[in-house]
């Protein structure tokens, strides 16, 4: 779970991008950069690079080497502002699609090779600990959507879903671009939105681990940490709260 610090900032930030994001525009860009360059740096160490670093620097490295990245895609975004609105919203929908994807495929496929060498705290990374969301469509409707996904074997169609991703990315990107004011206050409101919700996970986390907790609060933490249904309705009216006062403020 997210440290108390980090959940402030990121609060602020979800903040920010889902009330102000379009009149902070620049600035909103960079810190969505930072917030997507963290999270490519967590499935970078996930998939590819922990593994390589000695286990004495690991602590270290995880706590550095997503701060390095987010910050070089926040001080990019911030001077290719404009250009920086495609490859974000590509990014965040690209993204967004691969974790719900992740969630179902390691729930319902244990046995995925592609995982095997995976530990527990790499997944629980690569899915931001967003357990209760494979909860809102069930496995059955999963399972077809799997069996229409083209492949033969696990990776082929992790390989497909990732490309599947990557075009509908591409295609929200530009539709964003083409679009200017009113879709960039719809995606801020969005990206905010989901780092807010970040937050509430991180905060029910750090609650259902806190002994001082009163034993009455206890069931309504655990809602909010593995209810996927919970964090999803906090995500949808931050949503729509975030782009009604957008809008209201004006192209100002």
């Amino acid at each position: 779970m997210l440290d108390t610090v980090t959940l402030l900032t990121f609060a602020a930030m979800g903040l920010l991008l889902c009330f102000y994001g379009f009149r902070m525009f620049r600035f909103s860009m960079a810190m969505a950069g930072f917030f997507m360059g963290m999270q490519l740096a967590n499935i970078l160490d996930s998939m590819f690079l922990l593994e390589k670093i000695p286990e004495k620097a690991r602590d270290t490295w995880e706590f550095f080497f997503p701060i390095v990245i987010g910050l070089l895609l926040a001080i990019l975004s911030y001077a290719i502002y404009k250009k920086a609105l495609f490859f974000i919203s590509m990014f965040f929908t690209w993204y967004t699609l691969m974790k719900i994807s992740l969630l179902y495929i390691i729930k319902t496929q244990n046995d995925l090779k592609l995982f095997i060498s995976l530990s527990p705290d790499s997944i629980a990374k690569l899915t931001d600990g967003s357990d209760g969301a494979q909860n809102l469509i069930s496995d059955s409707q999963m399972a077809k959507v799997m069996s229409w996904l083209p492949g033969n074997t696990d990776g082929e169609k992790l390989l497909a879903i990732c490309l599947i991703a990557l075009l509908i990315g591409i295609f929200v990107g530009i539709i964003i671009c083409l679009l200017q004011a009113p879709a960039i206050k719809i995606i801020t409101a969005v990206i905010g939105a989901d780092i807010l919700r970040d937050v509430f996970l991180g905060t029910m986390g750090i609650l259902y681990t806190w002994d001082k907790l009163p034993s009455f609060l206890l069931p309504v933490v655990k809602q909010g940490l593995y209810n996927g249904w919970v964090s999803f309705f906090i995500w949808a009216a931050l949503i729509g709260s975030g782009i009604t006062v957008q809008i209201k403020a004006g192209d100002d």
